[in-house]
């Protein structure tokens, strides 16, 4: 269950901000800048939320919900930490691993399926990571953001099989959610 709360809560709430963060400001270094942002704020609690609710519902004996709210506002709190320098870059790269079926949002998703839950922020939350290009100190995105935009290019659906282990006979409604919110994305950049 804690180890659970550490990957479903914290690090999704995490890689959440850093997501939709750098999608809403390309140019912004650290996390606490992005989270000065009430809609980026707000859709990160949100996500982290329905995860406890999944995480909750799974593990009664081990969490109530007040507990697990205080728990997604003390780290929002730490997340805002200037003195912690959190850059964007740091929180997001590594979307291979992040995005694998075990990790932070196909993890919970599984779990949330297994038990006929909604998961519909957190697969939108996961789709702003498939259009992440925040750099390093150096200027350059990380070799396995580079490699992810290597695979993308082959389109989402393969992405969604080889990094996150979708499988398309069994999960076509999990796509076609996916592709969605995919799409809503790419049409947001495009009217900007």
């Amino acid at each position: 269950a804690w180890v659970d709360r550490k990957a479903f809560i914290h690090n999704l709430g995490h890689a959440t901000v850093a997501y939709f963060g750098a999608f809403k400001y390309p140019a912004a270094k650290y996390i606490f800048e992005v989270l000065d942002d009430p809609a980026v704020y707000q859709f990160a609690k949100d996500t982290m939320i329905q995860s406890a609710e999944i995480l909750q519902f799974i593990y009664p004996d081990d969490f109530t919900h007040d507990e697990l709210m205080q728990h997604i506002n003390n780290l929002l709190f730490r997340f805002q930490n200037k003195a912690l320098k959190d850059t964007i870059y740091r929180v997001g790269q590594d979307r291979p691993r992040k995005l694998s079926p075990d990790d932070r949002f196909v993890g919970i998703i599984r779990l949330a399926q297994n038990v006929q839950m909604k998961y519909n922020k957190i697969l939108e939350a996961m789709a702003f990571a498939f259009y992440f290009k925040a750099s390093g100190e150096d200027g350059f995105q990380s070799d396995a953001d580079l490699e992810f935009d290597r695979l993308l290019l082959s389109g989402v659906d393969f992405t969604l099989e080889k990094v996150c282990g979708f499988i398309p006979e069994k999960d076509e409604v999990l796509i076609t959610e996916f592709k969605q919110y995919f799409r809503n994305i790419k049409t947001k950049l495009e009217k900007n």
